[in-house]
């Protein structure tokens, strides 16, 4: 009876404003009915519904209304448009006057079915800009809708209960709108976003975990978070990940991400676990996968092995001397995208994902993160930055080209970083650019077309120290160019709703450098590639040694997606259905080497006879395409259980790697307990596709001098060289996996945001490299000289040796156990602040599937043959904890349009420690090269005994807990259009030391760093 009577008010309220508020309205040459109805709407304040697709083509005579009502100007406008209006609740309708009393509004192009409903509406900006490509999300089913270039959209449903919708465009705050009853006629009031700004009441800063996204470890980064945060790479914005250490903003090395893992510290974070936790993570951006798969920078890793493979520059540099970068590399193999290359500027939003992928995303195995780039009609954004030893400035706009032609969004990015701003040896460049064109076509703008092209170029490298001629030049460049595009086509059929295809062709060079110089006494080489004895050829000890290699990785990544929704009783089912191509090879000039001036490390030991690597020509062009399928189905749904809603998002996929195939099955559900209360339960398998580098690293080379006589004329000196090849065969190399299980709860009400997650992965036939042995007994010759003549050559002995090759196989595996939690507080108005705690444990369990040979240092140089040269280790097993957590306080005043943000951070656990079994050998190998297996390990036993590993050598990562660190930025906004923004790390100067125990002394927190923001919107 109450709501009765509410309604008849409404009715009588809003009948009696039509009637009695009189305006001045006036409408302009060139408008068409829909733009007049919106401009009518916003002036008098009266809701006005409509179906965009009967009016956005009707023309409006431009004329003058003056002190009229609201239904006589409407009456008006829709006199001869075969349009009338009534009044329906507290708004007024307009409608096809055809039917008196329509149910619904039917889109031409939609044949009339009883079972469906139709959600219709316009987004437009606050002064009345029509915003064409703005996203709707439907929350409950996590389906995407997007308008036309008019601002209008149409989504097309089974009939069905409640939703939500989450409507978003780029440069404005998200709102959303909650429809209770979907019936068959629902026409939404026009909705006006708002621009980003400091002067909005609430402005989210902090990254917050939502059941909303795809996944539900899903964690949102959105453009109002980019906006405050100080950063020049995807890298930075990154931090507001739980359980990750922040590090100030820096582009002076290589940036790879680990999810959900702990490893033992390396000195260049390329241990072989971090480099497979980064390489399975998968870099989505606009929905196209940035893969790493065709990456080949390296040295061939057959002798060196995987983590040692790289070019790197051969000593300190600069006026920081040893406390500089040692052995610095800008190359990435085997691992992750280098998230330096990722400008931030441009980027919309930003999905983090580190349990339970969507079926929708392959080859990945440690989660995935989801870039959407600003793709729409935006004010021109300026960006600059100064930083310690950095600069950088960016620039974006969006804008229509015209009604047909579409919007075009075009943004530059230029930094330049050094090491130290003194000297100015090592710097890092970097130049990106991109253009976004977005375009509808054909009958009610059915399909939608998005092309992207991208260009980015990475200066990268280290200059000769003028001060030091013994110094080297080390180079780490690269560029990149590739084209996208995005068609999806709504056919809304009985059996697909839209079909969406994507291409994405990308093209790259990638030139890795290092010149130094060399001052020998003479050079011993070999060209030959075959296993044996070849004769050696002596060259000029003096001259300048280049170390090259060129890659060009082209990728061709494609898919094709068919969706439909459907009901199935009371259940709306949102099913999609889909499959995928990646083709790419590397068409890179390879490993260049020239044998005759060899670089250090890659000659023939002319001292002694010893073996030594040997480097050959490696031509990347002659390297197997790899090629990847992968199929998918997935449903997203809710259905009613105990009068709550369950939400399923549940799929599998089909992927043949590197000729193996796998199946993925992986579900996401959560349930809603209450309305502010949910729990949720994920289980997902994924595998990574082995890389070209892995599949096809090339034969590797050992060289012995079995004969050096060298008298300082060539004619007349004589060697002999043995020369061992190793072909490695890896079309075996399995695909990495990983099984992940989550349990998940999530808390909203009255302002308070509280997220938790529980999780276990485990994860198999990680790759790596083994080394691998073989004796060979060869034969020892001496020379006579003969003056004017080639010495004369005799066989004198044998002499066993070992040959000893790294081979990619499937040998690693982790599991990895934690917890994180996120609480986040409504804003206390009294002080204008809020906070946010943000933590997160994690141990991870890391261990090798084969024994390990290694090495043992000893004070003594034993000839013994029995005396132990190695010893072979069981499987080691590693148990690392991280635990880290911060709390940051956020102020915002919308009224002077000022941030404050401060946050106390805390390392409370790192610790690594190794199993004491894995220090004890099983076995050793003898000065003969001979393999003795240990059956009762005694370790005073004078042939092997100082093989074993004492627990002081065996556990790492001492440093002291709890570690704090502090770190504060002030923002401040002019008029909407200029902010200044001022920022510290480690603000208060905080050092903390410990002493390692080689007896040095460690700082864990950097040094105080400063940044200054200035940005303005045009």
């Amino acid at each position: 009876m109450v709501k009765d009577v509410i309604k008849i008010a409404c009715l009588l309220l809003i009948t009696a404003v039509c009637h009695a508020q009189t305006i001045s309205f006036r409408t302009e040459k060139g408008w068409k009915l829909d733009h007049s109805l919106l401009a009518l709407s916003a002036q008098s304040g009266v809701n006005i519904a409509f179906n965009p697709a009967d009016a956005d083509n009707i023309a409006v005579p431009a004329r003058s209304f003056d002190k009229q009502s609201i239904e006589s100007i409407v009456s008006t406008l829709l006199n001869g448009t075969g349009l009338a209006y009534r009044l329906q609740g507290n708004r007024l309708v307009v409608y096809k006057s055809a039917t008196a009393a329509p149910s619904r509004i039917i889109p031409p192009s939609m044949p009339a079915a009883t079972s469906r409903s139709i959600i219709s509406g316009r987004i437009m900006a606050e002064d009345g800009t029509a915003l064409p490509s703005a996203s709707i999300r439907l929350r409950e089913l996590n389906q995407f809708f997007t308008t036309d270039h008019n601002g209008n959209f149409t989504i097309i449903l089974s009939n069905a209960g409640s939703f939500t919708l989450e409507i978003s465009y780029v440069g404005y705050q998200q709102q959303t709108r909650r429809i209770e009853q979907l019936t068959s006629d629902t026409i939404l009031p026009t909705v006006f976003l708002k621009e980003v700004s400091l002067r909005l009441k609430d402005i989210a800063v902090t990254a917050t975990r939502t059941f909303e996204g795809s996944s539900n470890s899903s964690l949102m980064i959105t453009r109002e978070m980019i906006e405050q945060t100080p950063a020049l790479s995807l890298n930075d914005l990154l931090n507001q990940i739980p359980n990750r250490a922040i590090t100030a903003p820096s582009l002076q090395h290589v940036q790879n991400i680990n999810l959900r893992a702990s490893f033992a510290p390396t000195t260049d974070n390329r241990g072989a676990y971090q480099l497979n936790n980064a390489f399975g993570i998968a870099i989505i951006m606009d929905g196209n996968n940035i893969t790493n798969n065709m990456n080949m920078q390296s040295y061939n890793p057959g002798y060196r092995g995987m983590t040692n493979s790289f070019i790197t520059s051969p000593q300190s540099f600069g006026l920081s001397g040893a406390d500089g970068d040692n052995n610095y590399s800008g190359d990435y193999t085997f691992g992750g995208t280098d998230l330096r290359q990722i400008p931030p500027d441009n980027i919309e939003s930003i999905e983090v994902i580190a349990g339970v992928a969507s079926a929708k995303y392959g080859d990945l195995t440690d989660g995935a993160i989801i870039i959407e780039r600003q793709a729409g009609i935006s004010k021109g954004y300026f960006r600059t930055q100064l930083r310690d030893a950095a600069t950088t400035a960016s620039f974006s706009k969006g804008f229509r080209l015209s009604e047909k032609a579409g919007v075009m969004n075009g943004s530059f990015n230029y930094v330049n970083s050094y090491f130290d701003s003194r000297e100015k040896l090592k710097a890092y460049e970097r130049m990106n650019g991109n253009i976004i064109w977005t375009n509808y076509f054909g009958k009610n703008n059915r399909l939608k077309n998005t092309t992207i092209v991208d260009y980015g170029r990475n200066l990268d490298g280290i200059k000769r120290d003028p001060d030091d001629p013994a110094s080297s030049k080390t180079r780490f460049d690269s560029w990149n160019l590739s084209l996208s595009d995005k068609v999806t086509y709504r056919v809304n059929g009985r059996f697909v709703k839209n079909i969406t295809a994507n291409v994405r062709y990308s093209a790259g060079h990638q030139y890795s450098y290092r010149e130094w110089q060399v001052n020998n006494a003479y050079v011993l080489y070999t060209t030959a590639t075959t296993t044996g004895i070849h004769e050696g050829t002596y060259a000029p000890g003096i001259y300048t040694a280049q170390a090259i290699v060129d890659g060009r990785p082209v990728t061709l990544n494609s898919s094709l997606d068919l969706a439909n929704e459907f009901r199935t009783g009371r259940i709306n089912h949102f099913l999609t259905i889909g499959a995928n191509y990646n083709w790419g090879r590397n068409k890179g000039l390879g490993q260049v080497s020239d044998p005759s001036v060899p670089r250090i490390g890659a000659y023939v030991n002319t001292t002694s006879v010893s073996k030594s690597m040997g480097e050959r020509y490696y031509d990347y062009t002659r390297v197997v395409p790899q090629r990847d399928l992968g199929f998918y189905a997935e449903d997203v749904f809710k259905t009613p259980i105990a009068h709550r809603d369950l939400h399923v998002r549940a799929g599998a996929r089909l992927d043949i790697q590197n000729g193996k195939i796998s199946g993925s099955p992986r579900i996401n559900t959560n349930y809603e307990i209450n309305r502010n209360l949910r729990v949720g339960l994920a289980y997902g398998l994924a595998y990574k596709s082995p890389g070209l580098a892995m599949r096809y690293p090339g034969p590797s080379f050992t060289e012995i001098p079995l004969l050096n006589a060298y008298n300082g004329k060539e004619a007349e000196s004589a060697a002999l060289i043995y020369v061992y090849r190793y072909d490695p065969t890896n079309k075996n190399l399995k695909p990495s996996r990983s099984q992940t299980i989550e349990l998940s709860s999530q808390y909203h009400k009255n302002g308070w945001n509280i997220s938790g997650n529980l999780y276990g992965k485990w994860n198999t036939n990680g790759i790596s490299t083994q080394t691998q042995y073989e004796k060979v007994e060869l034969p020892m010759y001496s020379a006579t000289y003969v003056e004017g003549s080639k010495p004369i050559i005799r066989q004198d002995s044998t002499k066993p040796f070992q040959m000893a090759t790294n081979v990619f196989k499937n040998i690693l595996k982790s599991s990895n156990y934690g917890a994180e939690l996120i609480i986040a507080t409504p804003k206390i108005r009294a002080i204008e602040t809020s906070f946010t705690l943000a933590t997160g444990i994690n141990r991870t369990l890391s261990r090798t599937t084969v024994n390990t040979w290694a090495q043992r240092p000893t004070s003594a140089a034993n000839t013994i043959p029995d005396y132990a040269l190695s010893g072979l280790f069981p499987p080691s097993k590693e148990y690392t904890t991280y635990c880290n957590g911060r709390v940051t306080s956020v102020t915002h005043i919308p009224k002077i349009s000022l941030i404050i943000q401060f946050t106390a951070e805390c390392t409370l656990i790192s610790k690594t420690y190794t199993e004491a079994r894995s220090g004890i050998p099983v076995a050793y190998m003898t000065n003969a090269y001979d393999i003795v297996y240990i059956d009762k390990f005694d370790k005073d036993d004078p042939r092997y005994g100082y093989l074993y590993l004492p627990e002081t050598d065996r556990t790492s990562n001492r440093a002291p807990n709890p570690l704090m660190n502090f770190h504060m930025s002030v923002g401040k906004e002019i008029r909407k259009r200029f902010k200044f923004a001022f920022n510290v790390y480690n603000v208060f100067n905080y050092q903390p030391y410990y002493i390692t125990p080689s007896n040095t002394y460690e700082f864990p927190n950097s040094s105080p760093t400063f940044g200054a923001e200035l940005s303005v919107k045009i």
